[in-house]
């Protein structure tokens, strides 16, 4: 049987599209998945961010590829089966399926993809609208809740997560849409068979639609005539095999079992202007399939012109059933719809949608054969295929070549606030923001559209590659140390007071550490007290670690020490000249340093105001009490030293060799100068 059509409707999630395709694989059907087709617009609208409500705006419709072979949908020569399953595309495809230009475009395709073979189509107007002279039609139905649970488990090995409760009332909308709209409401034909398949599996349905086809199949057998052995009437058009029986140079006569042997002349046995002759071409006996050109009374004329167009395009067919894509030149362009190409004396079309840039008239070049009508003997082929298939094979060998670590130089292809697109050779990477520059930078103003850049690979993985421009720079650490060293004296910002010293923000991103250790000779100097965050410190650089990046900072290296050349100790007698003066005592300079006598150390008599004895500038003379350099510690009597004086002046009139002479009064006098 040369054509019999299966019609399947039925809501989404009945499970229309898997049972065809499985029904198509056991009994070498053709499958068509007309639910594919318009998920396949859906996509492209959605791509396009047009308003899908709106049917003025599908104009694209006329220029776009849609091509579905062995379960495979493709959009323009890109294979889209997964992303037309996408939520998005599933909860808008009702939206464009129900205009009638979307609809009208996809039917016709439709119709065309059913006139030959044995086909099985789903949808949800299939035995309604598209095919309603369908052999057999069947509507498969289930529960929403079925349903739900179907899509879910299919989403789940997809990839894909969902929700139940979200596809359950996705699919209850859906149906509604379905049922309702305008142009080719989701209805069962009235000569459709209901299949309920909420609580059979996926065999049970198949095994009773395999019953059902054959049955079909069966019943259209017996009514089929049998060949009738007896002499047919012929009419101009008719298909014969002719037995040749004469041979002259022009004309041969063929034996055709008819009233009159046929008659064919050269020009209608071929085409070739070289042949001049039937002689040596062909022989008596030989078979010649022909079909008759003209009838009269006595002569039935048969020509073979046509049947050389049926056997060339074998050479299509069979070129589309080996998968083999061939040469062909191109003939002419028809505007605005696509092109006429040439393959072994067929005129095959191409489609502007599917030719490509590099498509030139008169120029040969290579094409895919994605569609074939034997009956019509016509074929459309595409270019862009080819180069699409070319593109992704050049595209992958440079994708592999690229390795983690690479320094790659590509060009700025887009940019926006998160990072930049930077295009190799058919590769883009993505430059992330934060990958520009150790420092932070606005992206939209360092990079422009066209713009050279070099950038590191530093991750790989998916299909896609990560950037880093700062991989290639110098860190602000390196850049400050390769112009400082140590011993340089420079300026930091206090940024963070420490436990145990200063963080001083010596550059943009570079730090330095002023331990306490290192912020005076003097041990008791608190920098707490001194230093608030913001103050500008003047220090030295004392060690670099570019391991560790760690710089070691010193504001002691740039004082004097004045406790170095203090060669004192204790017991010794100095000068001391006051500098305050206290509750606790007497601050004095002595030696080149700061020291201090207590209160109870200034005077010969205790609890006297000092201030009345003493001021800010005089001079004296003190005995050292405690000195510790280390600890910058200086303390000073100047009451031991007047004590001593005392003690002196005593002395020498308390001595054994007094001369008699002198008398007490004489003495006390002395001592009360």
């Amino acid at each position: 049987m040369n054509n019999f059509v299966v019609a399947i409707d039925g809501p989404a999630g009945s499970g229309k599209s898997s049972i065809s395709k499985i029904i198509a694989k056991k009994m070498n059907f053709t499958h068509l998945d007309t639910g594919a087709m318009y998920r396949a617009v859906t996509l492209e609208a959605l791509n396009r961010k047009i308003d899908l409500a709106c049917e003025n705006q599908y104009d694209f419709i006329d220029d776009i590829s849609i091509i579905y072979s062995q379960g495979i949908v493709f959009l323009n020569g890109k294979d889209v089966s997964k992303d037309i399953r996408s939520e998005e595309v599933t909860n808008n495809v009702s939206t464009t399926a129900k205009l009638k230009r979307v609809r009208d475009k996809m039917v016709y395709f439709q119709r065309e993809s059913a006139k030959n073979g044995k086909i099985i189509m789903d949808g949800r107007d299939i035995g309604t609208v598209v095919l309603p002279n369908a052999n057999l039609k069947i509507f498969l139905t289930a529960s929403a809740e079925a349903r739900a649970k179907r899509r879910c488990l299919e989403n789940e090995s997809s990839g894909i997560e969902s929700n139940f409760e979200t596809i359950l009332k996705e699919i209850k909308e859906r149906d509604y849409k379905d049922s309702h709209r305008e142009i080719s409401p989701l209805k069962m034909a009235d000569d459709a068979i209901l299949i309920d398949t909420t609580e059979m599996t996926i065999d049970d349905v198949c095994n009773k639609i395999y019953k059902l086809i054959d049955e079909r199949l069966k019943k259209m057998e017996e009514f089929k005539m049998e060949d009738l052995d007896m002499p047919k009437k012929l009419h101009v058009g008719d298909k014969v095999n002719g037995t040749v029986v004469v041979i002259k140079d022009k004309t041969i006569y063929l034996d055709i079992h008819n009233f009159t042997e046929g008659t064919m002349h050269l020009d209608h046995y071929t085409k070739d202007k070289s042949i001049e002759s039937f002689k040596g071409l062909v022989k008596v006996g030989d078979v010649i399939n022909c079909e008759v050109a003209k009838i009269s009374e006595d002569n039935i004329y048969l020509s073979r012109l046509n049947q050389i167009v049926i056997e060339n395009f074998k050479y299509v067919t069979d070129a589309k059933a080996e998968e083999k894509d061939i040469e062909v030149k191109v003939l002419k362009e028809i505007k605005d719809k696509g092109y006429i190409v040439t393959y072994k004396d067929n005129q095959l079309f191409m489609p502007k949608s599917m030719a490509t840039p590099s498509v030139v008239v008169g120029q040969n070049i290579t094409v895919r054969i994605v569609e074939v009508d034997e009956k019509k003997r016509n074929a459309v082929v595409s270019r862009r295929i080819i180069e699409q298939e070319e593109y992704q094979d050049k595209r992958s060998k440079e994708f592999d070549s690229i390795q983690v670590g690479d320094v790659l130089k590509g060009t700025v292809a887009k940019v926006e606030k998160y990072g930049a697109l930077i295009k190799f050779d058919l590769v883009q990477g993505l430059l992330k923001t934060g990958q520009l520059s150790h420092v932070f930078v606005d992206i939209t103003k360092e990079l422009r559209v066209g713009q050279e850049i070099e950038v590191k690979v530093i991750h790989k993985a998916d299909g896609k590659i990560e950037l880093s421009r700062k991989a290639l720079l110098k860190t602000p650490f390196e850049e400050y140390t390769d112009s400082h060293k140590v011993s340089d004296k420079v300026t930091g910002k206090v940024v963070n007071k420490l436990g145990f010293g200063l963080l001083l923000e010596l550059a943009p991103n570079v730090k330095g550490l002023l331990h306490s250790s290192e912020y005076s000779h003097n041990p008791n100097d608190n920098y707490n007290n001194y230093v608030k965050i913001g103050d500008e410190v003047e220090v030295a650089i004392i060690a670099i670690n570019k391991d560790k990046e760690k710089i070691s900072l010193s504001r002691k290296a740039l004082m004097d020490n004045p406790w170095e050349r203090v060669t004192a100790k204790v017991n010794d007698l100095v000068d001391v000249t006051i500098t305050a003066i206290t509750d606790s005592g007497l601050n004095v300079a002595c030696l080149g340093v700061d020291g201090f006598v207590p209160k109870q150390e200034a005077l010969l008599e205790e609890n006297k105001d000092i201030s009345n004895y003493y001021a800010i500038g005089d001079t004296s003379k003190a005995i050292i009490t405690d000195i510790n350099p280390k600890e910058w510690k200086l303390k000073l009597s100047i009451k031991k030293y007047l004590a001593k004086e005392e003690r002196k002046s005593f002395e020498k009139y308390l001595d054994d060799n007094t001369e008699a002479t002198v008398s007490l009064g004489d003495m006390l006098k002395e001592v009360l100068k």
